[in-house]
């Protein structure tokens, strides 16, 4: 390619810009009897970079030599991410993409300076995953930052970061997280292609990503978990697990992962063992309370009343003598008004939400009982059924069983106790026929392993010597 060629085409090219009004900035430094052009967008361009990194060092060099490209890259600007390209068409990609291009009409490539600046908050104290022992950071919007945190604690040069840009439009930087020498091959594979073949016009938020990945949509239970902590994060990759962070987006997603692991957090990994599994008994009961209390509720009143001492049959009774709707309607009624309070105040400057959600709660409930609405017994139950769906540390598991919590109470409410046990018998089935990347989603339970499933309740580093069998990792062995 000639010079008058190249000269040609950047020209061009810089020429069509500013026809195109992109709000593209131009440059113009003129030295030694030649001009340098650079082409930049001011919006997302560290300026003092810029001026003190790049045409600074131009301009002060290109007093007393003629410069070129080769030698502007190799000793003339300050910028350590740099690169050279000969293809016009790429130009306005590294321009969007934060870069600035550096040109000379006579020569045929040109220069790529990373520059890019963007508005970012500092690292913080996790929101959705609070603890006591672990660590403060979480991730934040930034990309790199949030790189940055995973090499921090994983010095290892087995730790492999694939990079994909996703979305026509947005082209969202996306990092696939795993551990080479450990991570079943297959399921980097599987990951891989399911990122490589979306298609579409943007992505925000590591949500629209899972929602890509998933195996199947439709399925009401999340088989991608969500992690805000690097100290989760990389202790998941460790697992053999694989992380993906996107630009955007303060969560990272995490697969594979089984039904019982949403219910892990890691203080269990930190504090005492049997306070470990303490703590996992009650997670364990406070979301089969939150999915059964209210249905049981209807079963009982409705159907069944003679399960329970006489007494207790009289109580309830005398507490329901002014209530004008049977058990089904006022369960129904009471968990609704329940999710509606909830909603709102996720929704209520935060502030004022809590106070809001739970004043609202106790004059709600306490006025539904005084004008013999509801029952006192149904307000408890609707009560410590909202208190147990917040237990888990990972919200989206509670998320299906808020939606469940309703079936329940409909199938009960037509077949009785046996529509209770069918409804719960039904849950069961479907849990136990999901896979994420392969894996069982009630795994180590089905199929049991035993070493697993004490690994888990313990939650204990000096027991767990082995990692899950159900990973099926190729490094199986922790110390």
């Amino acid at each position: 390619m000639d010079n008058m060629e190249a000269k040609n085409k950047f020209m061009d090219k810089m020429k069509e810009f500013k026809q195109s009004d992109l709000g593209i900035s131009t440059r113009k430094l003129s030295i030694k009897n030649m001009d340098v052009f650079i082409l930049y967008v001011q919006h997302i361009t560290d300026k003092d970079s810029l001026s003190n990194n790049i045409i600074k060092p131009i301009l002060q060099n290109g007093r007393d030599e003629i410069l070129s490209i080769d030698k502007i890259v190799n000793s003339v600007i300050y910028i350590d991410d740099i690169s050279t390209d000969d293809d016009e068409n790429n130009m306005l990609d590294h321009i969007l993409a934060g870069a600035s291009i550096i040109f000379t009409p006579n020569e045929d490539k040109y220069i790529v300076a990373n520059t890019l600046k963007v508005e970012k908050r500092s690292i913080e104290p996790p929101v959705i995953d609070t603890t006591l022992r672990g660590s403060k950071d979480s991730f934040t919007e930034n990309f790199d930052d949030n790189m940055s945190l995973i090499r921090y604690r994983i010095k290892d040069e087995n730790l492999k970061i694939d990079h994909f840009r996703i979305g026509k439009r947005t082209k969202t930087n996306v990092g696939l997280i795993y551990m080479k020498d450990i991570t079943n091959k297959k399921y980097v594979t599987e990951v891989r292609k399911k990122l490589e073949s979306i298609n579409i016009d943007g992505v925000f938020e590591s949500g629209y990503v899972q929602k890509f990945i998933l195996n199947d949509s439709f399925n009401l239970f999340p088989q991608v978990g969500i992690v805000e902590r690097s100290d989760t994060a990389c202790a998941n990759i460790l697992d053999g697990k694989i992380i993906i962070i996107v630009e955007g987006s303060n969560l990272a997603l995490v697969m594979p992962k089984t039904f019982i692991e949403f219910l892990d957090v890691g203080d269990d990994h930190y504090d005492n063992m049997y306070l470990a599994m303490f703590s996992k008994i009650l997670r364990v009961v406070a979301l089969a309370v939150s999915l059964t209390a209210s249905s049981l509720y209807v079963a009982v009143v409705s159907f069944h009343p003679d399960i329970l001492p006489p007494q207790y049959i009289l109580a309830i009774a005398s507490s329901r003598v002014t209530v004008p709707f049977n058990a089904f309607i006022e369960a129904t009624l009471m968990e609704f008004t329940a999710e509606i309070l909830r909603e709102a105040s996720i929704r209520l400057p935060k502030q004022i939400g809590p106070a809001i959600g739970i004043v609202g709660a106790i004059v709600i409930g306490q006025a539904a009982v005084a004008a013999g609405l509801v029952s006192p017994l149904m307000v408890i139950i609707v009560a410590l059924s909202v208190m147990c769906s917040f237990v888990a540390p990972d919200y989206t598991i509670m998320n299906p069983i808020r939606i469940l919590k309703f079936f329940m109470i409909l199938i009960t409410g037509i077949f009785g106790l046996f529509g209770f046990v069918m409804g719960f018998t039904l849950i069961t089935i479907n849990l136990c026929s999901i896979t994420t990347l392969g894996v069982p989603y009630v795994a180590p339970m089905s199929p049991f392993n035993f070493t697993d499933l004490k690994n888990y309740i313990f939650s204990d580093i000096n027991l767990a010597k082995k990692r899950p069998k159900y990973l099926n990792t190729q490094d199986k062995t922790r110390q």
